[in-house]
């Protein structure tokens, strides 16, 4: 088992040559990688996967098979850590028995769920990676996956940026991160590939949170499930709420003794988003993220 800790940008592809400009500058450049990822996901007619927060996928690789499972996680604002499980398959169908038993909830029926698999969708895309070792030594892989989810007749483009720590100090994914938004049109990906794919398969939009919730933590996920119901719906309601989840997040940064500095800006992005979207791409509303994304996984 691994556990995936890594950050995730929206970067559209006109901004690729300037990312591959910048990785000079952010450390030791260890390794680069081009390869094309075929990716199929599964799951059980009535989702049993998707509601154990668990993720079934196989993937083609340089003419090799593999399969993972991963986990239900924790996502600390633009953080996101899962525990995952990779090993090798003969083929595109998942064969669960192959992963170790103590993954499996209590009462799985791991037989019956191997008749019940279906493929739902696909994520096929390019991955251009860069694995870096910073001044600590820490290593980190930048990859830019350029391709597209496809449900049925359904598509939807990937174009984004991932950060991973492969080794040492998590901390280094934030200073990359701060150097790559200054520099870069980057905005924040909530949601993983998975989750676009359940969403554009059935094709329901992404429900608007009820309540910006009481903590950083809640707050943060109100606005991020409002940012991707907007990109989704494009209904103005979604920038009601964002601005609500902004006006609260602003309340509990003031109760903060490390950030309260970050509590007048995310005040004023709570009025900023209510006359222009545009501001889910302004730099300095990803940068109050990152800072508080940053927050939340030192607090821990």
């Amino acid at each position: 088992m691994s556990t995936e800790l890594e950050l995730k940008y929206l970067l559209p592809p006109a901004g690729l040559g300037s990312l591959v400009q910048l990785i000079p500058q952010l450390g030791e450049l260890q390794h680069t990688a081009h390869n094309s990822l075929l990716n199929a996901y599964f799951d059980t007619a009535d989702n049993w996967f998707r509601r154990h927060d668990m993720g079934l996928r196989s993937r083609l690789k340089q003419g090799r098979y593999e399969q993972t499972i991963k986990l239900a996680g924790s996502q600390h604002g633009a953080m996101q850590m899962r525990p995952e499980y990779n090993v090798p398959c003969d083929g595109v169908v998942p064969k669960l028995d192959a992963f170790p038993a103590e993954i499996w909830p209590e009462q799985a029926d791991v037989p019956q769920l191997q008749l019940q698999l279906a493929e739902l969708f696909r994520t096929d895309f390019v991955r251009q990676s860069w694995l870096l070792r910073c001044a600590d030594g820490s290593e980190v892989e930048l990859a830019y996956d350029q391709g597209e989810i496809r449900a049925g007749n359904h598509s939807q483009p990937i174009a984004e940026l991932e950060l991973e720590l492969i080794s040492g100090n998590a901390l280094q994914l934030f200073a990359l991160a701060k150097i790559l938004l200054q520099q870069l049109p980057l905005r924040t990906g909530w949601q993983s590939k998975a989750a676009r794919g359940y969403s554009l398969r059935t094709q329901q939009p992404l429900a608007l949170p009820q309540h910006a919730g009481t903590t950083l933590l809640a707050q943060i996920r109100a606005l991020q499930q409002a940012e991707a119901s907007y990109g989704q719906t494009q209904q103005a309601v979604a920038l009601n709420i964002a601005s609500q989840a902004l006006t609260a997040l602003s309340l509990s940064l003031v109760q903060q003794a490390q950030i309260p500095h970050l509590a007048g800006e995310a005040a004023a992005l709570a009025d900023a988003v209510l006359h222009n979207a545009e501001v889910f791409g302004w730099r300095r509303y990803n940068e109050l993220l990152l800072a508080v994304s940053e927050y939340l996984y030192q607090s821990v």
